[in-house]
């Protein structure tokens, strides 16, 4: 399944970025991550706990960030498993300045296994973008804050 998009941010590059790497941030915004435990420099084990469809359940896996540049870009790397099956996820994330914000776009790949496979491209499209706004309007309210 293919993910892409971008979504302002009401911030600097450099603090967007600040806030899409720190691990605080990220346990605050995304939805379901329940804990990322730092494993070494830029990988972390993650505990996420989901209860949308077929993907309900709880799942252990890391999170990567790969090829850093700040705060221009770096890669996400995303795998887990659990009661509904498995996911990994590959996806580039680019940081461009556009007025008073920055313009995050991501582009990647997720595959999907088990029972999550079984709901359908769709449907997973579907919860995958329902998830990825919720993500990004959570981020979005931490810069505003940030900034106060």
């Amino acid at each position: 399944m293919q993910l892409s998009g971008n979504k302002n941010i009401p911030a600097s590059v450099d603090k967007a970025y600040e806030l899409f790497t720190n691990p605080e941030v990220l346990t605050r915004t995304m939805p379901g991550l329940k804990r990322l435990t730092p494993v070494s420099p830029g990988t972390y084990s993650a505990d996420l706990e989901m209860g949308v469809a077929a993907i309900k359940g709880k799942y252990q896996g890391t999170m990567r960030i790969d090829d850093p540049n700040p705060p221009h870009s770096y890669r996400l790397v995303l795998d887990g498993q659990g009661s509904g099956g498995f996911v990994t996820v590959n996806m580039s994330v680019n940081f461009a300045s556009s007025d008073d914000e920055t313009q995050v776009s991501y582009e990647g790949e997720a595959q999907v296994g088990g029972t999550i496979a079984s709901m359908g491209q769709r449907m997973i499209s579907g919860v995958a973008n329902y998830l990825m706004n919720q993500f990004f309007q959570a981020v979005a309210k931490e810069a505003v804050q940030a900034s106060k």
